[in-house]
Order: C-alpha cells, then sequence, then structure tokens
C-alpha cells in the first residue's frame, strides 16, 4: 500500500521506512538468528529462564466488556522499550559498574534483546535508543524476518540514535508517516536534537464483510533527560501532541480522533506536572520550577532556579496552547461555522426552541407540556458547554490537550506496597517509560486532580506486570545477565471495537 509523508508542517520530515521483505507464514516460537554477526560470542540466557514478570489479565473488567452488537474485536499487543544505544553505555560506563564487562558487550546485549522481543512477539514495537547502525546491520534485517516492518528516525545532529516503530505486516498496514524534529534553529527552547515519531497504522480484516475498522494512531519518542529543563521537556511534547492530534483526526471529516497509543521514555516521573498534562489534560504551568516538570531528581540545593513564564514557546512554532497546530484549530473554527447536521443540532433544546408557542393550540399528551427528560437534558448540556469551554478559550498560563489518555500501568504495586520501576542502573530506581492510550473520561477526579478513565472504543485486555526496585536489586540491577538494557519493556493487549 502507498505510503503517505505529510509535508504540511516544518514540524514533519522525512523518515526511513525499511523495505518490505516477503514473509511466509512463521511458525511460533521461531528462533531468529542475529543477521550479520558472523561469529561465536557469549550466549545470552534463555528467555524463559530469566527473572519471571507475570502477565496481568484486565479482559474479565466490568469497564472492559465489549458491546453485544459491536462485532469480533480486534485484538493487538504493543511492546515500549528503551534498549539503551552503545554507544551511550560506553560513555556513560559509570553508571554500570555493578554489570560484568562481558554483559555489557553489544553482541550479548542484541541476543537479550531480539530473545525478549520473540517471546512476546508484539504486534506493535515501538523502541528507543535505538542506535543507527545497529539498527540498519542487525535489528531492522532481524525484526523483518520475524515479519515487521520498520520505521527509523534518527536524532538530529550528530546524535548516533534514535527511534524506531515496527508493526506485523500480518496485522497493520502503513497510512501515514509523520517523525518530528523537535529541534528548531534559533529557538533557545528547542535547540535539543530528540525526536518523535507518529504512525497512523490500520488494522486488517480477518474476513471479508467485516466493516472497516478505525485506524490506531501510535505515538513514539524520547524525551530529553536533563532534570533542570522541563521548560524543553513540554514544549517537546506539545509539538508531539500537535502532530498526533493532526493524523489522529485526518480520516474523519468531523475531526474526531482515532484511537490514540502514546509509548516512549518521557524522562518524568508519575504524577509530574509533565505526566498530568498527559492524563489529565492540562497544566498551570506559570511560575513552575523547571526543574519539578519532570519530578526526576530533587534540584532544590541549586542557586539559581528557572521559573517557567508564559508564553512557554513563542507563537512562530505555530502551535496554539492546546498543543494543536494553528493550521488545525483554524479548520476546525471553520468546520464549526457550516449549517451541517451537527452545527444545527446544537440549537436542538436551546431556550427559544423550548418556549411554547402562544397560538400553538393545545392537545393534550403533545403539545401540553415539556417531556420531563428535556430539564435533564438541557442541565447536562450546560455541563458538556462547560467542559468544553476550557478548550476554546487561549490561555496565557495554562497548555492543555485534546486528547484523552490514561497509563496502562497504575506505577504502584500494592501486593508489594513498593512502586513500580521502569530504570535502574546504579543510582536509583523510577518510573520514566508508559504507555498511555485512548480513553473516555468519567469524572474529574479528587482533589488530587487525576481524572477517571473508563475504556471506549480501545480496550485493555492485560499488561506485562512491572518490578519492584528491591525485585531489580536482587538480580545485580539493570542492565545484567538476563536483562540487557538499563529499562524494562512495557507490554500490554488492546482490543479495538469493530
Amino acid at each position: 500500500m502507498p505510503v503517505e509523508y505529510w509535508e504540511e508542517d516544518s514540524a514533519i520530515l522525512e523518515c526511513q521506512l525499511a523495505p518490505a521483505v516477503g514473509v511466509e507464514q512463521i511458525p511460533a516460537y521461531t528462533v531468529w538468528p542475529i543477521q550479520h554477526m558472523g561469529q561465536e560470542f557469549l550466549q545470552a540466557v534463555p528467555y524463559n529462564e530469566t527473572l519471571q514478570r507475570e502477565w496481568e489479565d484486565l479482559s474479565d473488567f466490568p469497564f472492559n466488556q465489549s458491546a453485544p452488537d459491536s462485532g469480533e474485536p480486534f485484538e493487538f499487543t504493543v511492546m515500549s522499550y528503551n534498549i539503551l544505544a552503545q554507544v551511550l553505555l560506553e560513555r556513560n560506563m559509570e553508571l554500570y559498574m555493578h554489570c560484568q564487562p562481558e554483559f555489557l558487550t553489544w553482541e550479548y546485549r542484541i541476543q537479550n534483546i531480539v530473545q525478549e522481543i520473540q517471546h512476546w512477539e508484539p504486534d506493535v514495537l515501538c523502541l528507543q535508543e535505538v542506535q543507527q547502525n545497529h539498527f540498519q546491520e542487525h535489528l531492522e534485517p532481524t525484526l523483518s524476518m520475524m515479519g515487521y516492518e520498520c520505521l527509523y528516525k534518527k536524532r538530529t545532529g550528530n546524535k548516533p540514535d534514535g527511534c524506531a516503530t515496527c508493526f506485523k505486516r500480518a496485522k497493520f498496514s502503513l497510512m501515514h508517516a509523520s517523525p518530528v524534529e523537535y529541534s528548531r534553529p534559533g529557538m533557545e527552547l528547542l535547540n535539543r536534537d530528540n525526536v518523535g515519531l507518529v504512525a497512523l497504522l490500520r488494522p486488517h480484516e480477518g474476513a471479508e464483510g467485516r466493516p472497516v475498522r478505525t485506524p490506531v494512531c501510535i505515538g513514539n519518542t524520547h524525551l530529553l533527560y536533563n532534570p533542570r529543563r522541563g521548560d524543553i521537556k513540554l514544549a517537546q511534547l506539545a509539538m508531539l501532541l500537535a502532530e498526533i492530534d493532526r493524523m489522529a483526526a485526518s480520516e474523519r471529516q468531523d475531526g474526531i480522533h482515532c484511537p490514540v497509543i502514546l509509548c516512549g521514555d518521557f524522562n518524568s516521573a508519575p504524577d509530574s506536572p509533565l505526566y498530568k498534562l498527559i492524563r489529565n489534560s492540562t497544566l498551570n504551568y506559570h511560575g513552575l520550577l523547571a526543574w519539578k516538570v519532570s519530578g526526576q531528581e530533587d534540584c532544590s540545593f541549586q542557586l539559581y532556579h528557572r521559573k517557567l513564564m508564559a508564553p512557554l514557546w513563542p507563537s512562530s512554532l505555530g502551535i496554539t496552547d492546546s498543543c494543536q497546530f494553528l493550521s488545525m484549530r483554524e479548520r476546525k473554527k471553520a468546520d464549526k461555522r457550516r449549517y451541517g447536521r451537527e452545527f444545527l443540532l446544537q440549537f436542538q433544546y436551546s431556550q427559544p426552541a423550548c418556549e411554547r408557542p402562544r397560538d400553538l393550540a393545545v392537545i393534550e399528551g403533545v403539545t401540553d407540556a415539556k417531556p420531563a427528560w428535556v430539564a435533564e437534558f438541557m442541565l447536562n448540556l450546560k455541563k458538556e458547554k462547560k467542559n468544553e469551554y476550557m478548550f476554546s478559550f487561549r490561555s496565557a498560563t495554562t497548555i492543555w490537550h485534546p486528547l484523552n489518555l490514561t497509563s496502562v500501568y497504575t506505577h504502584f504495586l500494592p501486593e508489594k506496597g513498593r512502586p513500580e520501576i521502569t530504570s535502574l542502573s546504579s543510582s536509583f530506581g523510577i518510573t520514566v517509560d508508559y504507555i498511555f492510550y485512548s480513553a473516555e473520561p468519567v469524572g474529574s477526579g479528587d482533589g488530587g486532580g487525576r481524572r477517571l478513565f473508563c475504556d471506549g472504543a480501545l480496550k485493555l485486555l492485560g499488561r506485562l506486570a512491572l518490578l519492584s526496585e528491591d525485585d531489580l536489586c536482587a538480580v545485580n540491577r539493570l542492565p545484567n545477565h538476563y536483562y540487557s538494557s538499563d529499562h524494562l519493556c512495557l507490554l500490554a493487549r488492546f482490543a479495538l471495537d469493530a
């Protein structure tokens, strides 16, 4: 299928689409050799002998049940994995002094990484810190043999790594691909080389006559690490959300978003301001200390503290406070001015429409009373308008986004009384990797401001459990003999209603 590359905005740049390779039906649990590894190396530990991570089945939850008439759901799995670029490992060896040197070689690590991917066989694979030469020489050929089509976007400048998004050709076809570079010449706030990658995937139909399924928008990114520059991270995130907003609404005339899955290493802790922006859709940032945005480290001991001031990014970026491209906002405003069905329906229960004309004949049960449900409808309509108002004005101190996203993970292990950990090297454990997905908000949450969600068209069926810091310390932290990155992979199974 031809692939369209978006060139409408300067944020959209060329990416590499790996050439498709003809693949016959692949038997389960095939052991794939690492491509272009011409000699024998220290053998990695077979995956089934590693520290076990439990699979949490969430399919029986009441809010995960499909509607009776929704048809057979389309199930698929998504993995997000920061695999630790070898160049970055070798530049920061002080972080990995706990690990035996033979377990830090790329020849050893890639075997573990590929075995882990092979074991779980995700339908969509979002990788970060993918070294370009290793992707081209080893990972892409191996993943292609496993049935994946791969997209890759290298970081800008002279950075050696980037992000890769891969998907099973038997499950999806690629509709659009949009790499996003966060570096903008002449903008001090956007002078870093991080990147994002957004792809719109169309699920394959299993049988003729099925309704065409909505596509799924997959976002993949690795935000800036620097704990002191939360302002840069927020601007990078806004650019990524703007591209997701544009692509997720591209297939519908009414501008409604298709389901979104956002993966990556956000270099931000749970319940940090950046995390809250993603999950709660809004953040009042004015006066916020930049180091507090990500919640990675306590930098209160520093003499100078950078404060976030409005506006956070220059208007020349072309992105509004709603994390949307200005062109998209103007198009939506123009669409609302058309006298379409949705435009006219908003006046259906307005005050003039609900008033009884003076000369209207009284017919019992027909024109003598206003239906009781109209009053309730008007009350709910006012509540909806109040919620929409938050997204209708431009604030100098608040940024928000129109996507409803929640996290696959809860970030806490109740049976252990410990937080979940996604990354642990020689220092301390922290969660910085996430899989967010589209859901339906059901309330504003408690006083802490966390919104509540239930599953919508995209349902969370299960996830691969994370581990605590104690669990990882018991196997000599990360990386180690078993896990060959300083991050754990995240894995979730979803169902998409027809």
